[in-house]
């Protein structure tokens, strides 16, 4: 009697079980076949234009592998930017509908119109409005509209300053040599470091170890972008102090001090770019771990 009741007590406590997996067990989501808005890969482009209904056009153009910003502001571009934009060609939707009805989706009057050139060739990539169900934006390309999602008319749409590089130097800017030397605190030691081969050397009278060196120039100049950079139209005639960057090509980048504290802003001339960064990493910019000479 009582295996009997030990095997049913066993099987209640399977079938419970079973239940109770079934119970919790996801649903599986039901397949949904995706249709691709192109074939293009983001790095077949060489220009960008980006138009607006009520506001300037932006315009990027690929220099040397790297974006520039031509309109309405002239500079180097954010990279992760403007590649976000493009991967509007590598996105995928489940809706893909005629383009018989644009008033429907709003595609009669976009909100942003993307145009990529390749090979001289223009694709033209048109968003309209917002799906209210799905929160997802239509898409017009090529007689077809696409359900997709509204992160890339948001890139398309930032602020063009926005969109502009915040690192003092780029990637491709290989510097050589920091000239400090008209800096009131290095005018005595009239200082120029420089740079080949990842070995750094100081002029006459100054010293420092290389390790230093090396952790200040990445941590500074490297991975420092600034807080934020604006167009900014600087008196030239001010007798701001300044400093040089050379580089590996011969390049002299000059950087303006114009001001200290409660933030440092460097203005660099030949962009016409005010960065903006807190007054402690500016002051360690300008000022590289020299050694004091012993007494």
């Amino acid at each position: 009697m009582k295996n009997r009741w030990l095997i049913n007590i066993i099987l209640l406590v399977i079938v419970l079980s079973i239940s109770l997996f079934l119970a919790l067990k996801p649903p599986q989501k039901k397949q949904t076949k995706q249709f691709e808005v192109s074939t293009f890969n983001l790095s077949d482009f060489d220009a960008v234009k980006i138009d607006f209904p009520s506001r300037a056009s932006v315009v990027f153009k690929k220099n040397n592998e790297a974006w520039d910003m031509l309109e309405p502001i002239k500079g180097r571009a954010d990279q992760f930017s403007v590649q976000k934009i493009i991967s509007v060609v590598a996105t995928s939707s489940s809706e893909k509908l005629p383009s018989n009805d644009l008033p429907k989706y709003g595609l009669d009057k976009p909100t942003v119109k993307l145009k990529l050139q390749h090979k001289g060739a223009e694709e033209e990539f048109i968003f309209g409005t917002y799906n209210s169900v799905t929160e997802d934006q239509y898409l017009l390309y090529k007689n077809n509209v696409y359900l997709i999602s509204g992160s890339y008319s948001e890139a398309a749409s930032t602020q063009p300053i926005e969109l502009i590089d915040k690192s003092p130097i780029s990637r491709t800017e290989q510097v050589k040599e920091f000239d400090f030397s008209r800096l009131e605190q290095w005018q005595s030691k009239r200082l120029k470091v420089s740079r080949s081969n990842n070995e750094w050397k100081a002029s006459e009278g100054n010293s420092f170890k290389q390790d230093d060196m090396a952790e200040w120039f990445d941590m500074t100049w490297v991975r420092n972008p600034a807080r934020s950079v604006e167009k900014y139209p600087l008196d030239l005639r001010i007798p701001y102090k300044s400093f040089d960057i050379r580089t590996e090509d011969g390049k002299k980048i000059t950087f303006l001090r114009v001001q200290e504290s409660p933030e440092t802003q460097l203005f660099r001339v030949d962009e016409g770019l005010l960065y903006h960064f807190g007054s402690d990493i500016g002051f360690t910019m300008m000022n590289p771990p020299i050694e004091q000479p012993k007494k």
